[in-house]
């Protein structure tokens, strides 16, 4: 008869139990965080298919194939709009990131995802459809504007009213909450990838050269310390572009102008008791969008409030939804390090 196993060394123990990870299906990248430890990946989210439909590359090479596709072939990102476009790419990318996540254990591991404001019943099914066709122990959702603040260094659940702003790459979401509940939410179509189409447009009309798109968006996401890599029209030559930030304000002005009447519109909705804690505390601007050079300090003398860009902004929801499963699982330790980034370092 078989003795039952009463005792397992803490080695063994933190071996065969599962992990509690969290999930960021961005339109830009995934992004994979353990909670409890200095692990978090990412991956761009494209994907290239064929004239057939089937996947013929993702990540890091899909995204260097971006303007260098064969005839018939094209790019499409797995996510649009915070929604599943493409599932069978999606399904590719995590399956990847959770077979590197979890290549030294056992079990399935337990996801932490946020669940895209807005979200109609039909997307809610095709979610959490998608969800279950993933190599994961169980599931749950957490709230995306508690854990981008959370993400952001500020615990929302103390507060009696602020407001976080999430630029992303084609929408853009304000939220206000409330002692860590979400009162009033709105979003709007139009975000990163505007800009960076106003933006490259805007380069390439007034110094006459040929400059990558993926170019663009990295000098963007570096706040403008980069140069751009570009190609005069004329003569051929490679040459190197220094903008000034006032270059990017000035191109960017249409874009810009939007999202000031968007926030205007959700702060005058806002209750009078929580536009006065608003006014007083200020916004948290989260996303990669918000990296953008002269936005803050803009969308700050327009608005009148006092503004915050969060540290490493465009990962402040994996961060916050890792800091959420580390608090549901109690057997996470409380002074757990926080996930540093672990860029991908394979090619997908």
């Amino acid at each position: 008869m078989a003795t039952p196993v009463r005792y397992m060394p803490s080695a063994w123990a933190r071996f065969w139990r599962p992990a509690t990870v969290a999930l960021d299906l961005g339109t830009d990248a995934f992004r994979l965080a353990y909670a409890g430890a200095r692990s978090l990946m990412e991956i761009p989210a494209r994907a290239v298919l064929d004239s057939s439909g089937h996947v013929q590359a993702i990540g890091k090479r899909a995204l260097h194939m971006e303007e260098r596709l064969p005839e018939g072939w094209r790019l499409a990102p797995p996510v649009e709009v915070g929604h599943l476009s493409e599932t069978r790419a999606a399904r590719l990318l995590v399956r990847l990131l959770l077979h590197h996540l979890q290549r030294r254990r056992l079990w399935r591991p337990r996801l932490c995802i946020a669940a895209p404001s807005g979200m109609t019943p039909l997307e809610r099914s095709v979610l959490t459809a998608f969800l279950r066709e993933l190599p994961v122990r169980e599931f749950q959702f957490g709230d995306g504007a508690v854990a981008q603040s959370m993400g952001g260094g500020v615990d929302p659940s103390g507060l009696p009213g602020m407001m976080v702003v999430d630029v992303g790459a084609q929408r853009t979401c304000a939220t206000v909450l409330s002692f860590g509940r979400p009162v009033l939410a709105d979003q709007r179509a139009g975000g990163g990838h505007e800009w960076t189409a106003a933006l490259h447009a805007a380069v390439e009309d007034a110094h006459r050269v040929r400059v990558p798109r993926v170019c663009v968006e990295q000098w963007k996401r570096n706040g403008g310390d980069v140069r751009l890599p570009a190609q005069d029209r004329l003569t051929g030559r490679l040459t190197t572009l220094a903008l000034p930030s006032s270059f990017a304000a000035e191109a960017m002005r249409r874009p810009t102008a939007a999202l000031l009447e968007h926030l205007t519109e959700v702060f005058t909705r806002c209750p009078p008791a929580l536009r006065m804690d608003v006014q007083s505390r200020g916004v948290l601007l989260v996303g990669n969008g918000a990296r953008v050079p002269g936005l803050r300090e803009l969308l700050e003398a327009e608005l009148g409030l006092p503004l915050t860009l969060a540290d490493d902004s465009g990962r402040c929801l994996v961060r916050g939804l890792a800091r959420l499963a580390r608090q549901g699982d109690v057997r996470q330790e409380a002074a757990a390090p926080e996930p540093q980034v672990d860029h991908f370092p394979l090619e997908a």
